[in-house]
Parts: structure tokens; C-alpha cells; sequence
């Protein structure tokens, strides 16, 4: 197997995950269309977050 399959941690799998099964409830019960964005907008905006923290904590350990 290719090591590039393992280039996400677990996290990104289980965070998809999470993403995807809120998407389907919300989307089941007939949650409004403004509250499915909010809580896209609001997931995006940790996952940029967190992509930040990552490439920032990735650059300090090249350096080490």
C-alpha cells in the first residue's frame, strides 16, 4: 500500500464523517435552508482553523 493514504490523520476521516451525518439529519427533518448554512458556515470556519493550527504546527516541527 501507498504511504499517501495515510496522509490525513484520523481526525480528517472522522470530522468528514461527523459533516456528513449532521448534513443528513438536518437535511431529514426538514431543517430550514438557514440553518443548514449556518452550520456549514460555522464547520468551515473551524476547519480553516484547524487547517491554520496544522500547517503552523507542520512548518515548527520542519524547523526542529
Amino acid at each position: 500500500m501507498n504511504k499517501g493514504i495515510y496522509k490525513y490523520g484520523i481526525s480528517f476521516w472522522v470530522g468528514g464523517g461527523i459533516y456528513s451525518i449532521m448534513n443528513m439529519i438536518m437535511n431529514y427533518k426538514h431543517t430550514a435552508q438557514s440553518n443548514i448554512l449556518f452550520y456549514d458556515y460555522l464547520i468551515t470556519g473551524v476547519a480553516i482553523i484547524g487547517f491554520i493550527l496544522n500547517f503552523t504546527l507542520l512548518k515548527i516541527k520542519k524547523k526542529s
